[in-house]
């Protein structure tokens, strides 16, 4: 992983926060793959215990490509994430509402730099 995205550095005390959830995204991501693998083989249906089965971007999750690459967003959408992580740190109701706005219009992906711009603008403008 980072000697494709981070530059050969494997140190992660140097990477930024942005590139460390990248990259724990990335990996369970790849867990939840392996494991609906195995639950098929296994015959076990996961869809009738509510239990999401798949990547998110399998499920047609707004994406801006896979999350290994989100830390070279641009800079209006890195801010935009960074004000919204802040916001939802600092006001438990703007997490909720945050949360119920990802499960009704992005299929329930929480994470900011998985949504487009204009959705994170239209959020943080009822917030503003």
């Amino acid at each position: 992983y980072c000697a494709i995205y981070g530059n050969g550095r494997n140190d992660p005390s140097k990477k930024d926060e942005d590139f460390t959830v990248g990259f724990m995204d990335y990996l369970g991501e790849l867990a939840a793959d392996g494991l609906a693998v195995i639950a098929q083989q296994q015959g076990v249906d996961l869809s009738s215990s509510g239990v999401s089965v798949g990547s998110k971007r399998s499920r047609g999750i707004v994406d801006d490509g896979p999350s290994a690459k989100r830390h070279n967003m641009d800079a209006t959408k890195r801010d935009l994430c960074t004000r919204l992580r802040t916001l939802q740190k600092s006001n438990a109701d703007a997490k909720e509402a945050w949360q119920q706005f990802c499960d009704s219009s992005a299929g329930g992906v929480k994470d900011p730099a998985r949504h487009e711009t204009a959705s994170l603008q239209t959020f943080l403008a009822t917030w503003a």
